[in-house]
C-alpha cells in the first residue's frame, strides 16, 4: 500500500511541479522567435526553423521539446512578422504544454550598421494530462484499473502576452524580454489558482570580427564571439555564458550553465550543465544546423541524467534588393 502510495506522489506530483519550469534551449540564438519577439523579422527574407531538445534522456519523466517557426523581414513598413510553434512533453505523465504564438517587431536604424528593435508577442496556451498513467486515489482504496477521478484534471487553454526589446549592431547586440505579462491562470483543476509568473530574460554579446567580405563587409567569415543569457523568474534565476569560434561554414561553442556564487538552499550548489556546440553553415545555400550536448553538472549527477540533446536547424529565402545604404545585421547564431 505504501509502496502504491508512494509511486502515486512521485508520478503525479512530479511533472507538476517540475512544469513550473520555462522552456529553455542551449542554442538560444537558434531559437529566436522564443527568446525574444524583437529578433522577428531580422532576416533578409523568409526564415525557418526547427529546433529539438532531449533534457536528462536518462530519467523516465524527462523534458522533450519540438519547436518550429517562420518569420519574414517587411522591409518597406521596418517590421518583422512572425509565427512559431512549440510543444513541451513532461513526464510520465505526459504533461503536454503548446505555444501557438504570433509575433510582430517593429525596426528604428540608429545609423547604417545598427538600429533599435522593439517587438511584442501574442500566445494561445495549452496544457493538458495524459491520465492513463497515473494512478488516482480511489485506485488504490478500491483496486480498480480505472479512476473516478480522473477527469478532475483538465486539459486548459489560456493566454499569454510578451514584450521585448533590443539594440543590435555590427558587433554588439543587448536585449530584454518579458514573457507572461498577464498571469494567466494555467491550472488544470476547476475552481483552483496557479498564476504563471513573470518572466524576464536578458541576453547580450559581442562579436569581434576577424575577416568579412562583400558589399559593407556582411559576409562573415571568420569570427569569435562571446554571449549570455540570464533569466528570473520569481525568486529562481539562472544564467548561461560562453563563445563559439566561426571560421568558413564550422562553428565551435563552449558554454556554462549556472549561477555558483548563489545558493537557494545550504548544500545546494547552483550550477547546472557545461555544454558544447557543433555547427555547420552553409552560405550560399543559406542553411545552418547546429548540435549540442549538456553535461550535467549539478547534484541529479551525469550518470543519472545522461545530459541533454539539442539539434536546430535554419533555412532563409534570401530576396534580391535594390540597392541601399542600410545594412541588414545579421542575427546572432546559436
Amino acid at each position: 500500500m505504501r509502496s502504491k502510495l508512494g509511486r502515486f506522489i512521485v508520478v503525479f506530483l512530479a511533472p507538476v511541479l517540475l512544469s513550473a519550469q520555462e522552456v529553455q534551449f542551449t542554442q538560444f540564438y537558434a531559437t529566436p522567435l522564443f527568446l525574444n519577439p524583437a529578433f522577428t523579422g531580422l532576416t533578409y527574407g523568409h526564415r525557418f526553423s526547427a529546433n529539438y531538445r532531449n533534457q536528462w534522456p536518462g530519467i523516465k519523466t524527462t523534458y522533450v521539446t519540438y519547436m518550429a517557426a517562420y518569420d519574414y523581414n517587411v522591409s518597406n513598413l521596418n517590421s518583422g512578422i512572425g509565427v512559431y510553434f512549440l510543444q513541451d512533453v513532461a513526464g510520465t505523465s505526459n504533461l503536454v504544454t503548446s505555444h501557438k504564438c504570433f509575433n510582430y517587431a517593429y525596426s528604428i536604424k540608429i545609423n547604417r550598421t545598427s538600429e533599435v528593435r522593439a517587438g511584442m508577442s501574442l500566445a494561445l496556451m495549452s496544457k493538458r494530462l495524459d491520465n492513463s498513467n497515473l494512478i488516482f486515489n480511489d485506485q488504490l482504496v478500491t483496486g480498480a484499473s480505472t479512476s473516478a477521478e480522473a477527469g478532475a484534471a483538465q486539459k486548459i487553454n489560456y493566454f499569454d502576452v510578451g514584450l521585448g526589446a533590443l539594440y543590435n549592431s555590427r558587433n554588439i547586440w543587448a536585449g530584454m524580454s518579458i514573457k507572461h505579462l498577464n498571469e494567466p491562470n494555467t491550472s488544470l483543476v476547476d475552481g483552483d489558482l496557479s498564476t504563471l509568473p513573470v518572466y524576464l530574460s536578458v541576453h547580450g554579446g559581442y562579436r569581434y570580427i576577424i575577416s568579412a567580405r562583400g558589399a559593407g563587409k556582411t559576409k562573415l567569415e571568420e569570427f569569435v564571439s562571446a554571449s549570455m543569457h540570464f533569466r528570473k523568474q520569481e525568486k529562481y534565476d539562472q544564467l548561461d555564458i560562453g563563445a563559439y569560434y566561426f571560421k568558413n561554414i564550422m562553428n565551435f561553442g563552449l558554454w556554462y550553465r549556472g549561477l555558483p556564487f548563489k545558493k537557494y538552499k545550504a548544500g545546494y550548489g547552483n550550477q547546472e550543465s557545461i555544454a558544447i556546440l557543433v555547427g555547420l553553415e552553409i552560405p550560399d545555400k543559406n542553411f545552418r544546423v547546429g548540435y549540442s550536448y549538456d553535461v550535467t553538472i549539478s547534484r541529479l549527477g551525469f550518470n543519472n541524467s545522461l545530459g541533454s540533446h539539442e539539434i536546430s536547424m535554419v533555412f532563409e529565402i534570401v530576396q534580391k534588393r535594390k540597392k541601399s545604404r542600410r545594412v541588414l545585421i545579421s542575427c546572432p547564431k546559436f
